[in-house]
């Protein structure tokens, strides 16, 4: 064959791997690698066709069959070059090589949950992206991919709002760079764009109806959107933007929790519960609801434990220090307390558990105490304790009783301060000397009754402070509050550790830049002496 022309096969299959590289970098370059593919094509039948003489006198030859054979090997090898290419340029294909401190470029844990429940309930998630920003419409992209790895699918389509005015008017668009996510009737917008933004969206696609959580008041509680220091305002609108409802309630106006309440939070009261309050909230935890107790230090509650203590659980008359001495109170305040304690179990707290460094701080903290023999035989579980350090001083009832402490009042050791009671209560019994026999129910009746009755869910938390505007400073704080609310709503597939919106330092081997390395490393460089082995074969042969 002509030597002089035998660059001509390996420029085709250059051709074909950039080409097919440069197109599978995004969707809208797609055509480059079908353009490629052609002009490889084209390039091989031009080979042919001017060689075409030394071609039928090659395999006129007595070892063309040896020849053909060879050929065959060399044409199965860039095949096999040029389907790894295609198949890298595939998105399940692409990588990112993650080399930030906290994984900022990974997913999430929950995020992971949202995407593995996308695929597998296969939900129709259909996505319109308008953007007019190209540095925007790339970060979106990156966004989605990383949940199209963990195997979620959608419908997409991308949009310019200014090349498609009609459609940005019909879908009433306002931001030049705005993604709708849609299931069904449901809708949720975007016009920022980060992993808990995406995430959030999804999540909201994903619930068929909110839910609804109140918030106590009259008890000198802070104000639900207040955005003082006392307020709630940042938790709340965190709540809301996972599609709860969030209102406040007086139990003594209502005289009943309402039949629409999903779940009941008590956060933060200055004063006691009145006994008429507590029966609305036992009555409430009968029927199978869910309530949150915050209650901080030196706050006389002691009504409220009454009812608390029938579940399993109940508020010591304690308060938590740390040592002056310390490395944690140089660099918190005395009255905090740290929590890193975590149940590797329970849904609220084992993805804290798996992260050995997580420690949430509290502020004004008291110890809860367990009942394990409690008259409706609820689970209970000490889902968060403090380091083993902690100081509590003991028998503390009012703010003088933290001045002149005597040392038979300190205890030092890892105390409890999150804990869950859950369990089935069943409804009230018919059974009295008076009821006709044929009313009464077998054991196996009343236990299947017990099974399909609502669980009950009750979380008692040592501290208030964690959650207001003033002392909500963390991801973790926000995180471990938002599980303790799913759990109460029995949303257990969003709980998790979220999403962190940080500054970050990325290195970016996604889209087309992945290819170009994958292209230069694996392809050009073997591709390269594979050619100049070959000439230097075919030189020998002809010496």
């Amino acid at each position: 064959m002509n030597s002089s022309l035998f660059f001509i096969p390996f420029l085709a299959a250059f051709v074909a791997l950039v080409g097919t590289a440069i197109g599978g970098g995004s969707q809208d370059s797609k055509w480059v690698g079908h353009l490629a593919l052609g002009i490889a094509a084209s390039l091989i039948v031009l080979w042919i066709a001017l060689d075409i003489s030394n071609f039928k006198r090659f395999f006129s030859r007595k070892g063309a069959k040896y020849g053909a054979g060879s050929g065959v090997v060399v044409i199965l090898g860039l095949g096999i070059i040029i389907g790894l290419a295609v198949l890298t340029s595939r998105p399940r294909f692409n990588k990112s090589l993650d080399v930030t401190r906290d994984q900022l470029n990974t997913l999430s844990e929950q995020s992971i949950k949202v995407a593995e429940t996308i695929r597998d309930t296969k939900a129709t998630i259909k996505i319109t992206a308008y953007f007019s920003d190209e540095n925007l419409e790339q970060t979106f992209r990156d966004l989605l991919f990383m949940f199209e790895a963990r195997g979620s699918s959608f419908t997409v389509e991308y949009l310019n709002p200014q090349k498609e005015p009609t459609r940005a008017i019909a879908d009433k668009i306002t931001d030049l760079n705005t993604v709708i996510v849609r299931r069904e009737n449901l809708e949720t917008r975007l016009s920022t764009f980060s992993e808990e933004k995406l995430t959030n969206a999804f999540v909201n696609v994903l619930k068929d109806k909110s839910k609804k959580v109140y918030f106590t008041k009259g008890h000198g509680e802070g104000a639900l959107r207040s955005e003082e220091a006392t307020g709630f305002n940042f938790i709340v609108q965190e709540l809301e933007n996972t599609k709860i409802v969030v209102e406040d309630l007086s139990l003594l106006e209502a005289a009943k929790v309402p039949d629409d309440a999903d779940a009941v939070i008590i956060a933060g009261p200055k004063y006691d519960f009145k006994e008429e309050e507590t029966r609305i909230l036992e009555d409430f935890l009968k029927r199978g609801g869910a309530v949150m107790t915050m209650v901080n230090g030196i706050t006389p509650v002691e009504t409220l434990n009454k009812m608390l203590e029938k579940f399993g659980l109940a508020y010591n008359s304690d308060f938590l220090i740390l040592d002056p001495a310390s490395q944690q109170a140089q660099m918190y305040t005395q009255n905090y307390t740290i929590v890193s304690g975590f149940d590797e179990f329970h849904p609220i707290s084992r993805d804290f558990a798996s992260q050995s460094q997580i420690a949430l701080p509290m502020r004004s903290a008291r110890t809860i105490r367990e009942i394990t023999d409690n008259p409706f035989q609820m689970k209970i579980t000490l889902a968060g304790k403090t380091f083993e350090q902690q100081v509590r001083i003991k028998d503390v009832f009012a703010a003088a009783d933290l001045t002149e402490v005597k040392r038979d009042r300190l205890d030092a050791g890892a105390f409890p301060v999150i804990a869950v009671a859950s369990g089935k209560i069943p409804g009230p019994s018919t059974a009295n000397n008076e009821q006709n026999p044929d009313d009464v129910k077998t054991d196996a009746t009343s236990d299947n009754a017990a099974t399909k009755s609502p669980e009950t869910r009750l979380i008692v938390m040592g501290s208030v402070e964690f959650a207001n505007n003033a002392n909500i400073t963390s991801a973790e704080q926000r995180d471990m509050f938002l599980n303790m609310t799913n759990y109460l709503l029995q949303d257990e597939d969003f709980i998790s550790i979220r999403p962190k919106d940080m500054s970050k330092t990325e290195l970016d081997m996604k889209s087309p830049i992945s290819q170009i390395v994958f292209l230069l490393i694996v392809i050009v460089y073997p591709l390269f002496f594979l050619g100049t082995g070959t000439l230097y074969w075919l030189r020998r042969r002809r010496a």
